[in-house]
């Protein structure tokens, strides 16, 4: 059964996702996470934005639980309202005369109902694990709102990049932009990368592109490398077969139309970033932007569809002068931004005068981002001009990783692959170390 949100244009999402968010909320939030099955969770619903809401102490809340839950245009409108209780009274019982614990006052609040947590107890651990894995990725990825204010939950604060490990490498200031690229690449092989969990060390701290692979997880760390590319694995296949008709300049049949709708909503919930309009047209239009790498499109262009692109041309990896792409997030923004930053900082460099065009950042809290920088880079958020042009920076640092050759033999390990070999370098791969790297 779907959980109706009313004040969203009707956007409707499953019940297990609602289910596993508030268990989330309640084991980040709550002082007694344990009672989650049972206990109340104040509604809170306040007419202002999310980033307001949250600035008011709001935080552990319904309302902001369902903000979190519904596409990015819809989050800065409350959503908890009359109508969404009623028509999902079916999921939520009103408690009356609850008492908030900070304020002692009392204030409207609702626990799941019998019926809810009988639903919830009928699934699988398989598939409650998934859900709470959809559910922890809308609380980790981005918080894409209307508004520019950035929605800090928590884990954020900011990062001086390069006072680890110096870069083995700084070009001088009339360097080349592939020069800095391949000082970058050397100096994160030597830099000490420690996994973060809610701004906590996790696991032992690594270095090398190799080791920093095998050290990925999202969005929690029981969902490493190797479950992470297991879920992955049927959308890339399924991206594959609509590309080849994208290529083809062929229509999409009606049963390629309805793949391409759930391929699209399931990257949406794997990465946590909810989209409207999910529609065979609206994908297709990326498809057909990201495989002929139009930098003019007028595409769906946001986080969200930026890795929707990113698995609409995996299958170009293996070919020559193809572009597969990368979901250009802040992680992944932050990571090269702020290294390249300091790079051309310590060259001497004072303006950016030319230098990587097009590469810009995207705003993003969380983790240690945002970071300081020292250049002003511009911004590169919900542009497909940006999102290709880091896609090629990706896979210009593939490139250099399989290439590379000191004293006749390769500088940097393969690839780790799921199972235990090794393998070239993929842009996905590197991809996926830089979103480490950019917590």
């Amino acid at each position: 059964m779907l959980i109706k949100y009313c004040n969203a244009g009707n956007f409707s999402s499953d019940r297990g996702l609602f289910i596993a968010a508030w268990k989330v909320w309640f084991k980040r939030f709550s002082p007694d996470p344990a009672s989650w099955e049972e206990a109340a969770l104040p509604i809170r619903a306040m007419d202002v934005t999310l980033a307001e809401q949250i600035e008011a102490g709001a935080r552990f809340s319904v309302d902001v639980i369902c903000r979190l839950l519904v596409p990015w245009n819809y989050r800065n409108q409350v959503q908890v309202t009359s109508d969404f209780l009623d028509v999902n009274d079916h999921l939520l019982h009103v408690v009356k005369n609850y008492q908030d614990p900070e304020t002692g006052e009392i204030v409207p609040a609702v626990r799941l109902s019998d019926r809810t947590m009988a639903y919830w107890r009928r699934r699988t651990f398989i598939e409650q694990d998934q859900w709470m894995n959809y559910a922890e990725a809308r609380f980790q990825a981005d918080i894409e709102t209307s508004s520019d204010t950035p929605v800090i939950l928590d884990d954020y604060g900011l990062e001086v990049i390069g006072t680890d490990i110096y870069p083995p490498i700084v070009p001088t200031a009339d360097a080349s932009d592939d020069e800095f690229v391949k000082a970058l690449v050397y100096w994160m092989d030597d830099d000490v990368y420690q996994p973060m969990y809610h701004r906590r060390a996790y696991g032992e701290a690594v270095s090398t592109w190799h080791d920093r692979l095998e050290a990925f997880f999202w969005p929690k760390p029981r969902t490493g490398y190797s479950e992470f590319s297991f879920s992955s694995a049927p959308l890339l296949y399924y991206s594959s077969r609509l590309a080849e008709a994208v290529e083809n300049k062929q229509p999409w049949t009606e049963i390629e139309q309805t793949y391409a709708v759930q391929v699209a909503n399931e990257v949406f919930l794997l990465m946590g970033l909810p989209q409207r309009e999910v529609n065979a047209a609206n994908i297709r239009a990326v498809f057909e932007a990201a495989i002929f790498e139009n930098e003019q499109a007028k595409a769906k262009m946001n986080t969200g569809w930026s890795y929707l692109a990113a698995y609409a041309t995996a299958h170009l990896e293996p070919m020559e002068g193809r572009l597969p792409q990368a979901g250009w997030n802040s992680r992944l923004a932050s990571s090269l931004i702020s290294r390249l930053d300091f790079l051309l900082t310590e060259a001497g460099i004072t303006d950016l005068s030319g230098r990587f065009p097009t590469i810009g950042i995207v705003p993003g809290a969380g983790g240690t981002r945002p970071r300081d920088f020292t250049l002003s880079w511009p911004v590169g958020y919900r542009n497909w001009q940006t999102h290709l042009a880091g896609s090629r920076l990706v896979r210009q640092i593939r490139d250099i990783l399989n290439t590379e050759m000191v004293n006749g033999k390769k500088r940097f390990r393969t690839m780790p692959l799921v199972g235990g070999d090794r393998g070239p370098w993929t842009v996905r791969g590197v991809e996926l170390v830089l979103f480490g790297d950019g917590y």
